[in-house]
């Protein structure tokens, strides 16, 4: 059997100290031989491209670059700071809210990105989900009908093969009430070459007009929209996928409002709509990268009026233990009596009163 280009693209791959610091002298002056130990190096040939290597505090390279700051674990960093082992009622099964559930395919990535919130998992050799463990799963599913939707998630479920994929999807397909999937990837960054005309294939097969399936990715810099990335997004968009952008907010990358609202504008521009923005989770060993929750609103403050609606993610924190995703944000509006005073988007303090005229209606 060959090998396609994505597959050969893997296994070229940086995945030791020494590979890298023969790009990056300034590798051993930062000793992250330890952090290693806690997660494993990968950074494909596509991002290599795109880094600045005369640049160490180029913002690709920080998201991908071990770091002695990662044995660092602060107070409150957690192992598992979404809480997916208290939500899985069966292995690899996340089931968090009422009407969906997360389905870890597999814990391998194409790249170990530095700030991941499931790092403890995507670090390590993990196996992928044994034969009786995606039957456990797929009776979970299907002795709950009030799950309408499943997330197919990891690690990357896009590093699985053509027939892994596909096999996923049929199955899910035959559960009735599974009305919409979603695929959780970063390969679209970091692989697009693994946007292969087979895989739009297999994706369209699997949707219809009741029954979509969208793919959620992972951009966090405007300098990530390279020509290849494009090009892979185009495939998806031209097959009737919808394509959404959860990114993360990482000090060093993209703190600032002028960085995030050329990412957001770019992802617009190629159909990408912005989805979230979140703050970062609070995984063990990632404070180096963490923003303050108030720069965070300060900033999106800042993007309120710069940045067109379609382009305008929510600034999203998910809760430890479980608890969910909540909005962030900066409050507008105070109650004054029979008014309100709403600040608007350009720092103008606005009063404005309801109208009674249906009240009772």
């Amino acid at each position: 059997m060959s090998i396609e280009p994505w597959q050969n693209e893997l296994q070229n791959c940086i995945r030791t100290l020494d590979e890298l610091g023969r790009l990056l002298p300034i590798v051993e002056k930062t000793k992250p031989r330890e952090a290693l130990s806690n997660m494993r190096l990968s950074i494909t040939p596509h991002t290599l491209k795109l880094i600045d290597f005369k640049n160490p505090r180029d913002p690709i390279l920080l998201m991908c670059m071990p770091q002695e700051r990662e044995l660092d674990v602060c107070a409150g960093e957690l192992a598992d700071p979404t809480g997916d082992l208290e939500k899985s009622p069966v292995p690899l099964l996340v089931h968090r809210y009422p009407d969906r559930v997360l389905v870890l395919t597999t814990f391998f990535c194409a790249q170990s990105c530095r700030f991941c919130f499931r790092r403890s998992r995507t670090g390590s050799v993990e196996p992928d989900p044994k034969a009786k463990e995606i039957e456990d799963i797929l009776e979970y599913l299907t002795g709950h009908p009030e799950i309408e939707e499943a997330i197919l998630s990891g690690g990357d479920p896009l590093t699985l093969s053509d027939g892994q994929i596909e096999d996923w999807l049929h199955r899910l397909r035959a559960i009735p009430s599974i009305r919409r999937i979603r695929i959780h990837t970063r390969v679209i960054v970091n692989l697009p070459s693994r946007i292969t005309e087979n895989l739009v294939s297999i994706l369209r097969r699997h949707m219809d007009m009741i029954h979509p399936i969208y793919v959620v990715t992972h951009f966090n810099h405007p300098r990530e929209i390279a020509e290849e990335n494009v090009a892979a997004v185009a495939k998806l968009a031209d097959a009737g996928i919808v394509v959404r952008n959860q990114g993360v907010l990482l000090k060093g990358v993209n703190d600032s409002a002028d960085v995030l609202e050329e990412l957001f504008k770019k992802l617009a521009d190629i159909r990408v709509v912005p989805y979230y923005l979140h703050q970062l989770d609070l995984a063990k060993g990632t404070n180096h990268f963490r923003v303050p929750i108030e720069r965070g609103i300060e900033i999106m403050k800042e993007l309120q009026g710069r940045v067109t609606g379609i382009a305008l993610p929510r600034y999203m924190l998910d809760l430890p233990g479980g608890k969910g995703k909540v909005p962030v944000g900066h409050g507008y509006m105070e109650k004054k009596g029979e008014k309100w005073i709403i600040e608007s988007p350009f720092g103008e303090r606005v009063e404005y009163r309801e109208s009674r005229a249906f009240e009772g209606i």
